[in-house]
């Protein structure tokens, strides 16, 4: 009669919770190993990454000598005259050696061979030039064709592979017409392999594609369309996995193909704590199973039937005096506390829904809104207080009325909605409008029925929202103005990282340059790499102050304040900038208050102001002229001008300073580099500071920059109000 019985009903439902688990304990161990492959594959590709990086970076040395003989005008000279003094001075077997190329050869516009260098790098001995190299230079294969063009690449010899540059041979400025072409060789031999595995600490393997492979580099070989843009990662068996990658020829064609192979370490140790984690849940799984079954039955089942047959005879029955007697303090026994009271409650329920009656009416008399309802004929039946105030009537009158025929609710604010083709398509309409006296209203009209099904009549609401359509207006604009200043301190601050991150890169490795640590540079190599040092740096400067324009803007700047020795500060400034000052003979003075001794602030931004006020000064001053550097007590601040002797700033051009990428007559010639944002930090900073700043300025003889912070910082205010901020200029 009622099939199954529950204790059954339970044990059907522990074992598909336990299947269920089950499968989801093998989904997720799947998954699991799955990211655990993907991990691997993760580490292998950077490990991979290594030996490429060891490769190209060897590859892009040679490249890079090759391109400075190349452009330079003692070759450029002998490639026109072939003088014996360029080859005895520059092409000894130890410049090659010191270079760590195995041939060096000279070739003429016409592709002709003008000089050939080759040594063993081992032995530092001459050797014959390989006699296939010398038939594809005749061939006119790596000689370059215009001034910017560059080959580069791999050649297959007989002896063994060699990578290639060849690069037009110009004057050191870079200009032609062009001479001919240098090239520089480097044998990819057994040597230079253990050297990358040494120093990349792996497993390194290379073919050649004109030779025979094993059948994992020939699947390789044969898919090199997809293996020249990625590397190919690969288990080789359950305790190895290799990554591929290839190295083209100097037409762009497979030539070499290697390997590097790595221990299956991660992926083994995960495997087998997998295995033991998830062996442990299902035995975990199935213990439980079994124990949560036996405590139903015993606990719960039981008493459920007892439950079970009290409403079943009660309903039979129908005795409604009967009480159900279950012991324990539970949530069976409240269950059974709860049939016990519902009939009483049964009446109760019915005294609540009629005053739950009357509380709509008088919740609805109390909206705002305006709400009526009609009948099929548009007729009023029911109307709230707030309705019924705009109709300027009470209900009694309203009854019965055709909505249209009240002079208030005729025009626009019935007709909006068709109530005629919501009787008929029972669909609930709404919308919004504005009236011709500008107010904006919205209309919702909701068809009612009875319990057949049929509609009745329409429940409509009307309620006033100018002044939110207007909020709305003036939110929606301060959010497009928001996103506009975030999006534009946002593109800031991303193009100053994208930016500094290749730039730390041109200055570390000029700098390396500078030190020589990979060789001795000529003093021509040292002045150019010195250059590149420098104007790296200024365009770090630059971006830096770009990004903390960003941080500003973007309310992410933050002080760090700290005690330090102000005159200390003051006079490291000083020798930072003497070089600069030296240049137009320009002494920089510095008179300091005796009383001031230890500043509290924060000490990298104190130094940013000062840097920029004491350079434009040394940048504006006239030469052998001095800079003045003074600080003075001010109250509870301390006051520090910079003044100069030099042209000084034009009345008309004076409103332009302390404002982002904005430069006077002066800033804005190319005879001094900047972005216009130095002194609009300066302002910013010494804002964050609580502090003002101020400048005077008379053309043909100079200019005063001023500002002044509190003494001790944070340590004198309580409540981290800021004082009020000026700027005077005359």
């Amino acid at each position: 009669m009622f099939g199954i019985d529950i204790s059954k009903k339970i044990f059907i439902i522990t074992i598909l919770i336990f299947a269920v688990l089950t499968a989801t304990f093998a989904f997720t161990y799947n998954i699991q190993l799955s990211n655990f492959l993907g991990l691997e594959k993760a580490d292998t590709l950077k490990n991979v990454e290594r030996v490429q990086n060891a490769v190209y970076t060897e590859q892009s040395y040679i490249n890079n000598m090759a391109q400075d003989w190349a452009c330079w005008d003692d070759t450029y000279r002998f490639i026109e005259d072939g003088n014996q003094e360029y080859i005895n001075v520059n092409l000894q077997n130890q410049t090659l050696d010191g270079l760590k190329v195995n041939v060096m050869l000279f070739v003429n516009e016409t592709g002709k061979l003008v000089y050939s260098k080759s040594i063993d790098i081992n032995t530092g001995e001459e050797t014959p030039v390989p006699v296939d190299l010398l038939e594809l230079v005749e061939s006119g294969v790596l000689s370059t064709k215009s001034e910017d063009d560059v080959i580069r690449g791999y050649v297959l010899l007989n002896r063994s592979p060699m990578f290639v540059s060849c690069h037009p041979i110009l004057t050191t400025r870079y200009e032609g017409p062009m001479k001919g072409t240098l090239i520089f060789g480097r044998y990819f031999d057994i040597d230079l392999l253990n050297y990358f595995r040494e120093s990349t600490y792996s497993s390194i393997l290379m073919y050649r594609v004109d030779e025979k492979m094993p059948p994992d580099f020939q699947g390789k070989f044969q898919n090199s369309s997809d293996l020249s843009d990625r590397v190919i990662v690969e288990p080789l068996s359950e305790e190895k996995i290799a990554g591929y990658f290839e190295l083209s020829d100097v037409s762009g064609q497979p030539a070499i193909i290697m390997r590097t192979d790595f221990p299956r370490d991660l992926y083994m140790n995960s495997k087998r704590a997998l295995n033991s984690m998830y062996f442990f849940l299902l035995l975990t799984g199935l213990v439980t199973g079994v124990g949560v079954k036996f405590a139903l039955d015993n606990f719960f089942v039981s008493r459920l039937t007892e439950i079970d047959n009290f409403v079943t005879k009660v309903r039979s029955e129908k005795d409604l005096s009967r009480r159900l007697d279950l012991k324990d303090n539970d949530e069976l026994y409240r269950l059974a506390k709860e049939i016990n009271g519902m009939l009483n409650e049964i009446e109760l329920a019915e005294q609540e829904l009629k005053v739950q009656e009357r509380e709509k009416k008088v919740l609805l008399d109390s909206l705002n809104e305006m709400v009526i309802f009609v009948n099929p004929q548009l007729n009023i039946v029911w109307a709230n207080k707030a309705a019924l105030e705009y109709m300027h009537m009470d209900l009694e009158k309203a009854k019965g009325i055709h909505l249209k025929a009240i002079p208030s609710m005729s025009g626009p604010l019935v007709e909006h909605l068709p109530l005629e083709e919501i009787f008929s398509s029972g669909n609930k309409e709404s919308g919004e409008f504005t009236t011709e006296d500008g107010n904006s209203w919205s209309i919702q009209a909701t068809p009612v029925t009875d319990d057949d099904g049929k509609i009745i009549g329409v429940l409509e609401t009307f309620r006033d929202i100018t002044g939110k359509k207007a909020v709305e207006k003036l939110i929606q604009e301060k959010q497009i103005a928001e996103i506009a200043n975030r999006t534009k301190s946002e593109f800031l601050a991303n193009i100053s990282h994208e930016l500094r991150t290749p730039l730390n890169s041109i200055i570390g490795f000029s700098d390396l340059l500078c030190e020589q640590i990979f060789g001795e540079l000529n003093e021509k190599q040292l002045r150019y790499a010195g250059n590149i040092s420098k104007s790296g740096k200024h365009l770090l400067s630059l971006i830096n102050d770009i990004l903390d324009l960003s941080k500003v803007e973007a309310g992410k700047m933050e002080l760090d304040y700290t005690e330090f020795e102000l005159a200390g500060k003051l006079n490291t400034i000083k020798n930072l900038l003497a070089p600069i000052a030296d240049r137009k003979s320009i002494q920089i003075e510095i008179e300091v208050d005796s009383r001031l001794t230890n500043l509290y602030a924060d000490e990298a931004k104190f130094a940013q102001i000062m840097y920029n006020l004491v350079d434009n000064a040394i940048k504006f001053a006239s030469e052998n002229s001095p800079v003045n550097v003074g600080a003075r007590m001010k109250g509870d601040k301390v006051e520090i001008t910079v003044t100069d002797i030099g042209a000084g700033i034009k009345p008309e051009d004076q409103h332009k300073l302390f404002k982002p990428f904005s430069q006077v007559d002066y800033f804005a010639s190319k005879q001094h580099q900047g972005t216009g944002l130095g002194l609009y930090l300066v302002k910013q900073i010494v804002q964050m500071h609580r502090g003002y700043v101020w400048f005077r300025s008379v053309p043909g003889e100079g200019s005063t920059f001023a500002f002044a912070i509190p003494i001790n910082g944070k340590k004198s205010d309580g409540n981290d109000t800021a004082p009020h901020i000026k700027e005077q200029n005359s």
